[in-house]
């Protein structure tokens, strides 16, 4: 299974209400690889680009974007998306969160056997509170993604495709040819924080589904015990299957986007996602339905992207965007295969 990665955005507090920032991911089953390369082959061309090159939302026109959201819409792959308004995100806020995050790392240091280990917890609140405001609200926004990605992917992906589901292939944009502080931060942070949650909130599992490829990820009996209990102090109990840290951690890497298809095709939904939540296309409305045909229904009647806010006294999402996230919601798809 492929998942591609990009965001859309500085993540940086803005002065007015509506300056959105978003992360997408595009999730495809190998099957569909040679057509969604052939449609962006398409659109490159259509724009007068070669197909070797990499085309921006903004050297695009409308029609021609909106033809490519509707092309994409007859494959299997789906959009996974986090959008935060960065106007609403104010500073004192986001460092407050920031704080709270880092001390849980280490709320149960003290009882880890090994100083090793303590060490490690300590190094990994250490990263976490030295990030930037706005790295640190990219970090977060990207880790709730994951997360959707492995929720409600796996859900609904294991009723279609389910042997695509042993191998997880993620490319996410780098913006540096060298490895940045975001990089390196991203990859100590993501696999504790996701088992974390995905302990306090197990997947669900649709009875009777075929997870035989998927089960490569649970743990094995010797590593239940020992693995998040002596390195980050968090109990297993019996019932926890998906190590999620080698799902994300086994082939994840940070790719040039001029060089890898998929990660041009979530540049473009990023990117477009957060034009049309900015109500920046010519009919906003028209770019949300198209969009929304690319997610999936969430479960427990959740929005099919997320809108994630760090304010506790201002909304997530102003009345005009909330407007186009339902249309988003009425045009996903469904979860249950029929």
């Amino acid at each position: 299974m492929h998942i591609f990665i990009d965001e859309s955005g500085s993540f940086v507090n803005a002065p007015a209400v509506g300056s959105f920032n978003c992360i997408a991911a595009y999730m495809s089953p190998e099957s569909d690889r040679r057509r969604v390369q052939r449609l962006l082959g398409l659109l490159k061309r259509s724009v007068g680009s070669r197909d070797g090159a990499e085309v921006k939302l903004r050297d695009i026109d409308e029609s021609k974007y909106f033809s490519f959201l509707a092309g994409l819409s007859r494959f299997a792959g789906v959009l996974y998306a986090v959008a935060t308004d960065a106007g609403l995100n104010q500073p004192e806020d986001v460092d407050e969160h920031q704080r709270e995050q880092a001390a849980k790392v280490i709320a149960h240091k003290d009882a880890l056997h090994y100083q090793s280990a303590r060490d490690g917890l300590q190094a990994l609140a250490d990263r976490i509170a030295g990030l930037s405001p706005q790295l640190y609200v990219q970090l977060h926004c990207q880790i709730n993604l994951i997360e959707a990605v492995v929720r409600n992917g796996v859900l609904y992906f294991v009723q279609r495709y389910p042997r695509n589901l042993g191998n997880f292939r993620w490319r996410i944009d780098q913006k540096h040819s060298t490895k940045t502080e975001y990089e390196a931060a991203f990859f100590d942070v993501t696999p504790p924080f996701l088992q974390a949650i995905s302990l306090r909130a197990p997947m669900t599992m649709l009875e009777g589904a075929d997870y035989s490829a998927f089960s490569r990820f649970d743990f094995s009996a010797e590593e239940k015990p020992t693995y998040l209990r002596d390195h980050y102090g968090i109990e297993i109990s019996d019932d926890a299957a998906t190590n999620i840290g080698m799902l994300v951690r086994e082939n994840m890497q940070f790719v040039d986007s001029k060089y890898n298809w998929g990660v041009q095709v979530a540049d473009l939904l990023a990117s477009g996602l957060r034009r049309c939540l900015r109500q920046q296309f010519s009919d906003n409305r028209t770019a949300a339905h198209l969009l929304g045909q690319l997610m999936v229904q969430s479960h427990k009647g959740k929005l099919p992207i997320q809108l994630l806010g760090f304010s506790r006294d201002n909304p997530v999402v102003a009345a005009d965007a909330a407007e186009l996230v339902r249309i988003m919601n009425g045009s996903c798809r469904g979860m249950l295969a029929r």
